[in-house]
């Protein structure tokens, strides 16, 4: 099913970040809401029990894992080898069939062999546009005809209220006793959002962090159906609420023509 893609890529500051050292300053839902969110998804998508889906960008398999343990077919692919390993010592706790791949979704070359594509947490636009734009195009052709394409992201209005201001630092101690610096910046001019974490261990700094797009409904509704993408259903949360300016999420769900 997977083609292997030769091309080396450019490292971003991301790749860094998705990794074991910095894992418990990340922010990402908490376990405990992965159930209700794969509710979510089962409806919105209109899972049937023999599609397959595809998680791109899984991270540690919450939801890959919580769709297996319901009988679907499911692939996960994540970039991070810290999280794939993750994954499968997760799967095999709870004896979940997910096939979990460490895969850069730049190399994305799989041609119509999902029923569904998930794009959770904000975990696709961290590159520039041309390279973001094919990517959605490489999810596309991933999909078999008439699958569906579901992309979750924060919603930017909701950001640059939060925002507003501009840079917003804090810095508090984990669990683990090391200090995390974290600078936080929305730029309203390329819709990018910030973010870089100093981890301090006495003596001992590392700083990661990621650039991450966020689009607006009138940016994807353009960009979209150049790959052939349509749009089908728009959400302002897991909890099937209208998307409004006040939203903190923007779910999209796409059509493959």
């Amino acid at each position: 099913m997977q083609e292997v893609d030769t091309r080396e890529f450019t490292m971003t500051i991301h790749e860094s970040y998705y990794t074991n050292e910095f894992q418990i300053a990340t922010d990402f839902y908490k376990e405990s809401e992965a159930e209700a969110q794969v509710d979510f998804v089962e409806k919105s998508a209109l899972l049937r029990q023999e599609d397959a889906i595809l998680d791109l960008a899984c991270g540690y398999g919450r939801h890959a894992i919580a769709l297996a343990n319901r009988g679907y077919r499911v692939t996960g692919f994540d970039q991070s080898a810290d999280y794939i390993e993750q994954a499968r010592i997760n799967a095999q706790k709870q004896a979940a069939a997910v096939t979990f791949e460490i895969f850069d979704m730049r190399g994305l070359s799989i041609v119509e062999a999902f029923d569904v594509v998930l794009s959770m947490s904000s975990s696709l636009a961290f590159y520039d546009d041309m390279t973001n734009i094919d990517i959605f195009g490489r999810i596309r052709r991933a999909l078999k005809p008439g699958g569906c394409f579901f992309f979750d992201q924060a919603n930017i209005f909701w950001l640059s209220e939060f925002f507003g201001a501009g840079k917003r630092n804090d810095t508090k101690e984990l669990e683990d006793g090391r200090l995390h610096h974290r600078t936080t910046t929305f730029n309203a001019s390329s819709c990018v959002l910030t973010r870089r974490s100093v981890l301090e261990s006495g003596s001992e700094r590392k700083e990661s962090g990621w650039d991450l797009r966020y689009y607006t409904l009138p940016e994807l509704k353009q960009i979209m159906p150049t790959v052939q993408l349509d749009l089908s259903s728009v959400y302002g949360d897991y909890d099937a609420s209208a998307y409004t300016v006040e939203s903190k999420r923007l779910i999209t769900l796409w059509k493959a023509l």
